[in-house]
């Protein structure tokens, strides 16, 4: 159960006017997410079969189906993940690259999965991601590992959200708020408690509230010139992204020490690029 801190804000403004407009379109649900099956096919041919009956669009509740049997087993938190993975990659080409390395670079892997889906349908989000913080999984950042911990997390249970770099944004822009995305327990409690929060005071669920920030595309807020300076902002994380899972594809062997120096030097150049874009625009309250 998560107690609500006093520093807890109150709702958004912007999150108000996207219920509303949620409401007014008959609460949608998110739509399906298109795949490339052929490249995960060919970066994954030990899971031939679970990719082969995939949908070709997935959605959100076909992933539950599997995340929520992920504390069955090792095979199936291992098959629960690789679904995880290709929802949220999506057409990303290096996507399943990035999947097959956590699973292939951690031998502890299928154990360090199914345990964690479990502490997270038995315990909640925050107790999940602290643990899953001590037992780490080289290669799986904040953001894929909080869409797993999603997937696999009980209604019964404190939440487990997607923490990702489009709500942290959000949260920064709309909320004044800021979380790391670099394994800061205090930071995914905070923001499990203003989700929450936020979902009590507006008769939503958390998941819910999680997902008009994600899905918030800025319309009826953001001029043109802002659309533009965003847009700048993501091609270049982007570009940093595409360079370090290029740099890890190499042919040939590659150091270890080697690959982690360049990808602590993408963690860096990435931060830059997000302090340039939170400095440039004020926060609203």
């Amino acid at each position: 159960m998560i107690v609500m801190p006093n520093d807890c804000f109150s709702v958004p403004n912007r999150l108000r006017e996207l219920l509303h407009r949620w409401d007014a379109e008959g609460r949608r649900p998110q739509g399906e997410i298109g795949w490339n099956r052929t490249t995960w096919l060919a970066s994954l041919t030990e899971h031939q079969d679970l990719l082969a009956e995939l949908p070709d669009r997935l959605g959100r509740d076909h992933v539950t189906e599997r995340g929520r049997r992920a504390d069955e087993g090792e095979n199936k938190a291992v098959r629960a993940f690789v679904t995880a993975m290709v929802w949220g990659y999506g057409r990303v080409g290096y996507g399943a690259f990035r999947t097959a390395r956590v699973l292939r670079e951690n031998d502890e892997a299928p154990r360090i999965l199914r345990e964690v889906a479990s502490k997270t349908r038995r315990d909640g989000g925050a107790e999940a991601f602290e643990w899953l913080k001590r037992h780490r999984l080289r290669y799986l950042g904040v953001s894929f590992a909080t869409k797993y911990l999603f997937f696999c997390s009980d209604a019964a249970a404190s939440p487990a959200l997607v923490l990702d770099r489009r709500v942290q944004r959000w949260l920064w822009q709309y909320a004044a708020c800021h979380v790391s995305l670099d394994w800061n327990v205090e930071d995914y409690r905070r923001y499990l408690c203003l989700v929450t929060k936020w979902a009590q005071d507006l008769d939503l669920r958390p998941d819910e509230v999680e997902y008009l920030m994600f899905a918030d595309d800025g319309s009826q807020r953001k001029t043109a010139e802002e659309v533009s300076e965003e847009s700048d902002e993501f091609a270049v994380l982007d570009a940093l992204d595409e360079a370090a899972a290029a740099f890890a594809a190499l042919p040939g062997d590659i150091d270890p020490d080697d690959l982690e120096d360049f990808e602590r030097g993408v963690r860096q150049m990435r931060r830059i690029v997000l302090a340039r874009g939170f400095a440039s625009r004020e926060p609203e309250q």
